[in-house]
């Protein structure tokens, strides 16, 4: 086993959730970014937030007493304006609904930024801005409707104000322009493509871990640029809103600390016929009674090293718009690594892809492991008919707790972006 640490050459770290948590750093680390260096990785800073330079990321990051130095830092700024440099072309005009740290990024890369009331532009440049007024707001829809080009640093609809409360984001903004001009913006933030690619070019090299602690921009926008992602608890998600996403990462982590820890070099992936005998001596081991025959709508998750063993299994049988998932098995030493919630995770989002609304299961003694991914116990009369009289029920012993969950509706979580990256490796660079 490894560590992920000395599987990658850099590390594109976002910020609110996985080094800091507001004005709080997060526990373990700031310690953890220091051994990244020792150990010679590069480190990228990612954040969606266009207001602030990166002098200012740097500087708040110098107050949590993390080192770091603004050219590690990539915003949504810079994105957006080598998304504009490269597709519109320089010179170019731009008018900017936003705060310093866009007029600056764009300014940095030549564009030439219109104050006033301009009659035409090139583009029309939206971020977050909290003294954006109507009159803003109008002139970007008019030289929109004139003409310029639409982009945006990023597309949140909100943004995570003290105190747990939400004020319109970026995105919130950018509906005002979009909803009157009919336009849709190019994005650069996540989970969009321009922001990873930027951090790639600071991090000089594809070999390139994501940790994120939101699935939907860090997780998922990694996996659609070709870059392998870890998710840390320590923000957003937790690990059963994996069962509700487009991808899978390649490692569930407490926090930033859990790259510094030897695990297995594991990938995800639907199992072929040769590796049922296999798995179901993994269910065995783990003292589970293997089901004789799968259903002709049965499918088995694997986790493999890169030894090719198996190192954590789930099944999953559907009929109509639900399923019966079965079989999840860990090796013993590797229970606590998160390789369960991962094929679990793999086997619901593939149930949700195919249309299951609801997932249900049996367990003797792992009721608190599953209802960490988000299942609830029932009463054994509320099982389903075709599951409580089928084969498998009976091997589960009347002790069984009966559990279930509701799945995201088909589709509704982004675009899919193919079996093989969202079943990725780590500890390697992916074939490219």
């Amino acid at each position: 086993m490894t560590a992920l640490a000395d599987g990658y050459e850099a590390f594109i770290l976002d910020l609110d959730g996985v080094v800091y948590r507001g004005d709080e750093p997060v526990p373990g680390a700031a310690e953890a970014i220091t051994a990244l260096r020792e150990r010679g990785r590069r480190i990228v800073f990612l954040t969606n937030n266009s207001a602030r330079t990166p002098e200012m990321v740097a500087e708040k990051l110098a107050r949590l007493r993390i080192s770091s130095d603004p050219e590690e830092v990539v915003t949504s700024a810079q994105a957006a304006a080598t998304l504009v440099a490269d597709t519109v072309g320089l010179p170019a005009t731009a008018f900017v609904i936003g705060e310093e740290g866009v007029r600056r990024a764009l300014t940095e890369a030549g564009l030439e930024v219109l104050d006033g009331r301009p009659d035409r532009a090139d583009v029309v440049v939206v971020g977050w801005d909290r003294g954006a007024d109507y009159d803003k707001l109008r002139r970007a829809a008019l030289l929109v409707q004139r003409g310029a080009r639409l982009v945006a640093t990023n597309a949140d609809a909100s943004y995570p104000a003290p105190g747990g409360e939400l004020w319109p984001g970026a995105g919130a903004l950018l509906a005002s322009v979009e909803t009157t001009t009919g336009a849709r913006a190019e994005v650069a933030g996540k989970p969009h493509r321009p922001l990873f690619d930027e951090a790639v070019r600071r991090a000089k090299t594809s070999r390139a871990l994501v940790v994120g602690d939101r699935i939907e921009t860090d997780v998922e926008g990694a996996v659609r640029s070709g870059l392998d992602a870890a998710l840390v608890l320590s923000g957003a998600a937790g690990p059963g809103d994996l069962l509700d996403a487009g991808a899978l990462p390649v490692a569930v982590l407490e926090d930033l600390g859990g790259v510094l820890a030897e695990r297995p070099a594991a990938r995800v992936r639907e199992a072929g016929s040769g590796d049922r005998d296999r798995a179901a001596a993994l269910v065995r081991s783990a003292g589970l009674e293997v089901i004789p025959d799968d259903a002709e709508s049965g499918r088995i998750f694997v986790a493999q090293d890169e030894d090719e063993e198996l190192l954590a299994t789930a099944a999953c049988e559907r009929q109509g718009s639900e399923a019966y998932l079965r079989s999840v098995a860990v090796r013993d030493d590797l229970r606590g690594s998160g390789l369960g919630t991962l094929v679990v995770a793999a086997a619901a989002q593939a149930a949700a892809d195919d249309g299951v609304e609801r997932l249900f299961l049996y367990t003797r003694d792992a009721t608190t492991f599953f209802g960490r991914l988000g299942f609830e116990a029932l009463d054994a009369s509320q099982a389903p008919r075709w599951i409580a009289e089928g084969e498998s029920a009976r091997y589960c012993g009347e002790d069984a707790t009966l559990m279930h969950r509701r799945l995201r509706a088909p589709g509704s979580s982004g675009d899919r972006t193919g079996q093989y990256s969202r079943y990725a490796v780590w500890g390697r660079p992916r074939p490219r």
